[in-house]
């Protein structure tokens, strides 16, 4: 015991500075696997992104290429479970030396500064937690789609393009019309011409024929002859009654044809066309795996830097000056007053901003980029239960604080 009383200062430096050692290789290993298990896990969204499976012509017309996928994306989730594994040995190790150290330094100090020990342990582990749950993932969140099914079916009468095109049936409908009617009217006018031309000769040849007939010896043949030429006179006003009666054939068949066209066009336009593309597996449209510092870099990079400043003095930077606050006091407790306490019992109230902040970056995760209609999946990352333990700790290291410090004044150590 008195060699307790004499040199438990040195020990306890070297016990805290083994754990120390022990613990930031431990955190440091663990923030390693952690980086390399977000590093795959991100891969795994890459893999199954939304945009790549249904921009990827391969996946609507072969299995193979999902089952390449699916072979990759196994192997990169076995990778990162693995990472996320030894990131996951690594905190349980620390968790175990910290208890390791609590216990030994409660042992060593019990009889001599009670309070002093537990205040002491209490406030290395949870400064160790701190760094161990800022500096590892709390959260991740995926929001993606089961076998993902795409309808891509179409009626073609529902589409620009079946308008476009009986716009050209249209057209060219009424061309056709145009054409025929311009033939036609020029053959009206064609035959009216050569009827009156006809006419015109037949009442010369009619007053050739009252003349030849009155001439002596030749009258009787001439007007043979005459009558003859009218009677070939007549059938030239017929010649072009045929090509009349046949264009009217032809657009009354042009008509039956186009109406016939309309009708099949429409009967094919209304009918469905397409398949429903079933995805298999998870379609990924949104993932995100981050720890506090992560999210502050986010939130400085889209340039919300009060937002980045206030989790990072919050989350990190407060805790870690009340920590070293208590430390310092509990090492020299004769610079401890009424008014150091008193500014470290208001930064301690600043103790609820570390809950408000875990509450507020889940709240972010949760609920930012989610999409009706898909699936979202939250998985909470041991670095959040780290960061819990810190909260909780730091609750009960005001009292024991305060109790150490009484302590510390009112038993008098050897060499203290």
């Amino acid at each position: 015991m008195e060699v307790i009383k004499k040199y438990w200062k040195p020990i306890l430096a070297i016990l805290t500075i083994v754990y120390l050692v022990w613990s930031i290789a431990l955190i440091s290993e663990s923030k390693k696997h952690s980086e390399k298990a977000q590093h795959e896990k991100n891969k795994i969204a890459d893999i199954l992104n939304f945009n790549d499976r249904l921009l990827n012509f391969q996946e609507w017309v072969s299995e193979d290429e999902w089952k390449r996928k699916e072979k990759k994306y196994n192997q990169v989730l076995l990778e990162a479970d693995n990472h996320n594994t030894q990131a996951l040995d690594k905190g349980y190790t620390l968790i175990y030396i910290s208890i390791a150290f609590g216990l030994l330094v409660v042992l060593l100090l019990y009889r001599v500064k009670p309070f002093f020990a537990f205040a002491f342990s209490l406030t290395v582990v949870a400064l160790t937690l701190l760094l161990e749950g800022v500096l590892n993932p709390m959260l991740e969140v995926g929001a993606y789609k089961k076998n993902l099914t795409v309808k891509a079916k179409v009626k073609p009468i529902e589409t620009p393009a079946y308008d476009y095109g009986m716009m050209k049936v249209d057209s060219m409908d009424n061309n056709l019309d145009s054409m025929v009617d311009s033939l036609d009217s020029k053959i009206t006018s064609i035959t009216n011409d050569i009827h009156e031309k006809s006419i015109n000769a037949q009442a010369k040849l009619n007053n050739l024929k009252s003349f030849s007939s009155k001439i002596p010896f030749y009258g009787s043949d001439l007007t043979k002859k005459i009558n003859s030429m009218s009677s070939f006179i007549d059938p030239l006003t017929e010649i072009t009654h045929p090509l009349n009666d046949h264009l009217l054939q032809v657009k009354n068949l042009k008509t039956v044809l186009m109406d016939t066209l309309k009708s099949v066009a429409d009967s094919y336009a209304d009918t469905t066309y397409g398949i429903d593309k079933v995805f298999p597996g998870r379609t990924y449209f949104y993932y995100q795996n981050k720890g506090v510092f992560d999210i502050m870099n986010i939130l400085f990079k889209s340039k919300n830097y009060i937002v980045g400043v206030c989790i990072g003095l919050f989350s990190f930077i407060i805790p870690c000056i009340k920590l070293g606050a208590s430390l310092f006091f509990l090492l020299f407790p004769r610079f401890s007053s009424k008014r150091t306490q008193t500014v470290l019992s208001f930064i301690s109230k600043w103790s609820m901003a570390d809950v408000y902040v875990v509450g507020a970056f889940l709240s972010y995760l949760s609920f930012s980029n989610m999409n009706p209609g898909v699936d979202v999946e939250a998985n909470i990352v041991f670095g959040l239960y780290f960061f819990l333990s810190y909260v909780i700790i730091s609750v009960f290291l005001g009292g024991v604080l305060k109790r150490s410090l009484e302590e510390s004044s009112s038993v008098s150590i050897k060499d203290v």
